[in-house]
């Protein structure tokens, strides 16, 4: 009950200082369904959040990565407090006091979330 409250009625906007705000957890379902299949080894948030968000004009149009930020800040650490995902930082490449921050999925993500995804036949039209 908890986990739900979190992601579906908790507004995870005030994580990422209000960035795209209502933005992400109005896909939390598709963001936690594409983890579920691409997150299996160590990922940065900058490519998590290109493997599993859908993308808006006001996110794609910043001059700095303000998605990858907003992914990070509301989705993957609260998973990662949840127990869901693992965390990992290594020193940044350009000497800087930076670090590249890595998340994956725990096996308990996937005792925890299933997902029942069927996809329409070919046969079908899909427009």
């Amino acid at each position: 009950m908890l986990f739900h409250v979190a992601f579906w009625h908790f507004d995870l906007g005030i994580l990422g200082r209000g960035l795209h705000h209502g933005w992400l957890q109005g896909h939390v379902g598709i963001i936690l369904w594409c983890l579920s299949v691409s997150a299996s080894d160590w990922q940065s948030p900058a490519r998590l959040s290109r493997l599993c968000v859908v993308p808006i004009n006001a996110v794609l149009d910043q001059e700095w990565d303000t998605g990858s930020y907003a992914m990070e800040a509301q989705i993957l650490r609260p998973l990662q407090w949840f127990g869901l995902l693992e965390h990992r930082d290594e020193k940044s490449d350009t000497g800087s006091f930076a670090r590249q921050h890595f998340y994956r999925k725990t096996s308990m993500f996937d005792r925890f979330l299933s997902f029942d995804v069927r996809l329409e036949g070919a046969d079908t039209l899909r427009h």
